[in-house]
């Protein structure tokens, strides 16, 4: 008697076990099953998702799709109709769910937005866009692989001889940019973004240098530069561009440029004086 009972309360778990685990890919019946008819494929990754189980959720012209679907079973000759077409969801479509997250809910005002991407464009509808990765992109990862797939003109920048380690695996695209959202809007918010991972030149300082302080690009590629450390320029000239060079402290012999003496101390790289260009405690010219 206790042995039937037992096997009768596994019989009835087995049941319930099975009815929960069907319960999400019932969702959206019955044009869900007719869209797994034909659509075997797709619905073997979605059905699985609790969420993303519903044909009808995504593409609204499922109902209309499958009912033309029908009609074109049915009909001969002149008399069969067109095929109303599902199509991918709009970013409109994935926001009615997806809006209210703190990853999207910025993604109106993002620059992809601005240039009319879509969801889809990224995010493939039923299986990653990035399924396997091509050389050089290995230790990236799937995400990195996915934007240099359109920023060609930056993934270039990561061949250069100073560049983040994004290939080497050791940053991301994500690190620094917010897919679903804008720009940073201040300037010292641009700073901040940097200073996250680059702690040691992190400010307040007692003598500031203003393009530190405003925008780090303003002397450094964040993606790769011929020049070390990421500069814009080499040295001297990128501090020229914003300076010049007074002959009354770096010498009055050598070199002539533009009627002004040049020492060729000063022609060599400034920070080798001026070695705190992010700012310091202690000197106004930034030496120490």
């Amino acid at each position: 008697m206790k042995r039937f009972a037992g096997m009768l309360a596994i019989l009835v778990g087995s049941l319930m076990f099975g009815t929960a685990q069907a319960a999400p890919a019932a969702k959206g019946a019955p044009v869900g099953a007719q869209c797994v008819s034909c659509h075997e494929t797709e619905a073997k990754a979605h059905m699985k998702q609790a969420y993303h189980g519903d044909c009808v959720s995504c593409h609204t012209t499922a109902v209309e799709h499958a009912k033309a679907e029908e009609a074109r079973e049915s009909a001969t000759g002149k008399d069969k109709p067109k095929a109303v077409l599902a199509g991918a969801p709009k970013s409109e479509q994935c926001l009615s769910c997806h809006k209210n997250d703190a990853k999207h809910v910025n993604f109106a005002f993002s620059d992809h937005a601005k240039a009319n991407v879509q969801c889809s464009d990224c995010h493939g509808n039923h299986s990653p866009k990035i399924k396997s990765l091509t050389a050089g992109m290995h230790k990236a990862g799937k995400e990195a692989a996915l934007c240099v797939s359109c920023h060609k003109d930056v993934a270039a920048k990561f061949n250069l001889r100073s560049h983040h380690p994004l290939k080497e695996g050791g940053v991301t695209c994500k690190d620094c940019h917010d897919p679903h959202g804008g720009q940073q809007l201040t300037l010292a918010a641009k700073t901040q973004q940097c200073t996250q991972c680059h702690q040691n030149v992190r400010g307040p300082h007692g003598f500031e240098h203003p393009p530190a302080v405003e925008d780090c690009a303003t002397c450094h590629n964040p993606h790769g530069t011929p020049n070390r450390k990421l500069l814009n320029l080499a040295e001297p000239m990128l501090c020229l561009q914003c300076h010049s060079v007074p002959g009354n402290r770096h010498g009055n012999t050598g070199a002539t440029a533009n009627g002004q003496t040049i020492s060729a101390t000063a022609l060599r790289n400034c920070s080798s004086c001026h070695n705190a260009p992010h700012g310091s405690h202690m000197d106004q010219h930034l030496r120490y």
